[in-house]
């Protein structure tokens, strides 16, 4: 029977996507095992065509009542898990990793979660990044585990998917247009929308194609950008795995500091991201010189950590150009 290993991160995009190196070494150190990946609909769509997992399976915690939650453990502990990884560490996921009664259960010591694991992971100081991070609970069961980049997969069909998608929206050129995301989910995080519409003109100028992307709620905020900038276009109402297929579709992706971002870049697909309170050296893991470029300000009240801002002045001072240039540089690299 072959070696069977659960690893878990039930939300939220991006940080789903930072836990694929781990993915990747788990494979490498257990070539022959089943591995498993547990998370929240719809995250698992992110994870799809990744061929180093088995398979993926979710939990939908918005209908989850105390029969459903048993009947999930039950199922966990009746699999035989030899290893089980937690890379969230909260009440819900420390008792999910409990449950599985693997003879190996891994997760980050809590003084008040640290009976569900027998392996306590502490983490120094030292360490930065969050993929780092997550690849310490492999080195601390003696798993060999390099620093790798994040990665996502589409197949060639889901690539012509995403083509006909932009196509469908009036987009002529999808490989010459580049997707740009005005919104985030916190305020603090949203470069301000008049930078991307003059981003926009900028990109119109080069005669590039531009399509506005909104996530959900986000529709009001992409509209009003796109009426700004002669010959844009709206996309909303994607899955996240139409969206991966669109962002493997065209040029460029530029975004705030979140999920898609992430997506993009494990893609490797040409990314620009716009920072503000946060911090680079820990959420952009990505290779300088690569297809993936952080911009921010080095003002003296970041990282804030903030998730409200009065003033953003982190992001105010961030110029449209700068973000313009570098995206062309990406893309001029690309062809």
């Amino acid at each position: 029977m072959a070696e069977r290993i659960l690893l878990t991160r039930l939300r939220y995009i991006g940080d789903v996507v930072l836990t694929t190196p781990c993915i990747r070494r788990l494979r490498e150190n257990f070539p022959r095992a089943e591995i498993v990946y547990l998370t929240q609909a719809p995250y698992d769509e992110i994870l799809r065509e990744h061929p180093c997992l088995t398979r993926t399976t979710t939990i939908d915690l918005a209908s989850y009542g105390l029969r459903e939650a048993m009947l999930l453990m039950w199922n966990l502990r009746k699999t035989h898990y030899l290893l089980a990884i937690d890379l969230l560490a909260n009440p819900r996921s420390a008792l999910i990793t409990a449950s599985t009664m693997a003879r190996t259960r891994v997760g980050a010591y809590h003084l008040s979660r640290s009976w569900a694991y027998n392996v306590n992971v502490r983490v120094g100081d030292e360490i930065r990044s969050a993929v780092e991070h997550h690849l310490e609970h492999l080195r601390k069961i003696n798993l060999n585990a390099p620093f790798s980049l994040p990665e996502l997969f589409v197949t060639r069909e889901e690539l012509g998917d995403g083509e006909r998608i932009m196509k469908a929206l009036g987009v002529r050129e999808p490989w010459r247009t580049v997707l740009v995301q005005p919104g985030a989910k916190w305020q603090a995080k949203r470069w301000p929308a008049q930078r991307f519409v003059e981003l926009g003109r900028l990109l119109r100028g080069e005669r590039l194609d531009v399509a506005f992307v909104a996530g959900p709620g986000e529709e009001g905020l992409v509209e009003d950008c796109e009426t700004k900038v002669p010959g844009a276009h709206v996309v909303h109402g994607l899955t996240l795995r139409e969206l991966m297929k669109v962002l493997s579709a065209c040029a460029a992706y530029v975004g705030n500091d979140g999920g898609p971002m992430h997506v993009s870049a494990a893609l490797g697909r040409p990314t620009v991201a716009v920072f503000g309170p946060s911090e680079p050296d820990i959420w952009f893991p990505y290779e300088p010189g690569g297809r993936a470029a952080c911009i921010y300000d080095g003002v003296d009240c970041r990282p804030c950590h903030l998730h409200f801002c009065e003033h953003v002045k982190c992001l105010e001072r961030i110029d449209a150009r700068r973000v313009f240039a570098k995206v062309m540089e990406l893309v001029s690299a690309r062809t």
